[in-house]
């Protein structure tokens, strides 16, 4: 089975207690009286402590246009994509030139050539190298990443591949949006990168600790493409955050994680771990009624979240380093990678420890 055996990740250069952020925030919008009186409080409900950004607070604090909030994107997304790569290869032992395929995945800027032929021309990658660039699967990216980097290595045994994931959730924050969708993005989106090698089974680093990558299932659901995603406008993007995704995840996300385990002979109760993508607690909390887990069962979700907040598709990136170097996997034991997204949609990755 194709193996993901290293991670690396980046966290953006400032960092800023949710206290902090909540009150910046609360200045910004004071002019909105009792809309953000009433809207702030998400932040004392959002199970974040900390978060990380591509920019000092104050620059949150003039209008932004597209280009200058794109060129921010441009300059950061690369150096930052850069360092998680740098630092999955080095953990793992490998050499560039050795990798056959980069899957580079973002939602949050805008750039063509993408990211990832940038990054070709700052590692000694292989001339041939295989290049496949996702654009606008915001939460549900990392996942979907790595269910295509799995395909990849079941085809060809031998090979690499690397999911290189970066996201300035930041950029999309639009001052004066007296929104809902605006002010709760606030509380939860944040920035990062990460970055994980996935080795076919008859690859030499097929042997190093890791999950073993069992199979995979993608689920669109119809008449849902309001529930998430973005609206362009002269300012940057804005986000589109509907209140409906946690009633989604405990209505449908079981049934899919139930038809996954059904293909392969297996009952809901033989999976011992979910390492879910924390779109916030609200939808942890949903996950937890929808699959009848305990309070701890997502305990490694909810840490990334309290330290880094939602960064979009690095995030489930983040939650599966933290379970990889925990300790928590026993040899042997199930477990799903799950996240949700524009579309909208889920991803979910069946695993086995070691």
């Amino acid at each position: 089975m194709p193996k993901v055996v290293s991670i690396g990740v980046a966290d953006a250069p400032y960092s800023y207690s949710q206290s902090e952020v909540k009150d910046f925030v609360a200045g910004l919008f004071s002019d909105s009286g009792e809309f953000i009186q009433k809207m702030i409080r998400v932040f004392d409900n959002s199970g974040i402590e900390f978060r990380h950004f591509i920019n000092e607070k104050d620059w949150y604090s003039k209008p932004r246009t597209f280009v200058e909030r794109n060129s921010v994107y441009l300059n950061n997304a690369r150096a930052m994509a850069a360092r998680a790569l740098s630092a999955c290869i080095e953990e793992a032992g490998l050499g560039a030139r050795e990798v056959e395929h980069i899957i580079f995945v973002s939602s949050t800027g805008i750039s063509t050539p993408t990211i990832d032929a940038v990054l070709y021309n700052e590692f000694d990658f292989d001339s041939h190298i295989k290049r496949t660039p996702i654009w606008g699967s915001g939460c549900l990216g990392g996942a979907v990443g790595l269910s295509r980097a799995m395909e990849f290595t079941r085809a060809y045994a031998d090979s690499c591949v690397l999911v290189v994931a970066v996201e300035l959730c930041s950029l999309a924050f639009q001052l004066g949006d007296c929104t809902k969708s605006n002010v709760v993005a606030s509380a939860l989106f944040s920035d990062g990168a990460a970055c994980a090698l996935v080795v076919g089974a008859e690859h030499r680093l097929h042997h190093l600790p890791g999950v073993s990558l069992i199979d995979s299932m993608s689920t669109t659901y119809p008449d849902t493409l309001d529930v998430m995603g973005w609206d362009v406008s002269d300012s940057g993007l804005r986000v589109i955050f509907s209140k409906d995704i946690p009633t989604i995840v405990r209505g449908l996300v079981k049934d899919s994680i139930v038809e996954l385990l059904y293909g392969r002979g297996l009952e809901l109760e033989q999976v011992v771990r979910y390492l879910a993508h924390p779109g916030g607690m609200k939808i942890l909390q949903a996950y937890r009624d929808a699959l009848g887990l305990g309070e701890k069962s997502l305990e490694i979700s909810k840490e990334v979240l309290r330290t880094h907040g939602n960064m979009s598709s690095p995030t489930v990136l983040y939650v599966l380093k933290d379970y990889l170097r925990s300790g928590a996997g026993k040899e042997g034991e199930l477990g799903i990678i799950t996240a949700l997204g524009p579309g909208f949609g889920s991803e979910l990755i069946l695993f086995e420890f070691g």
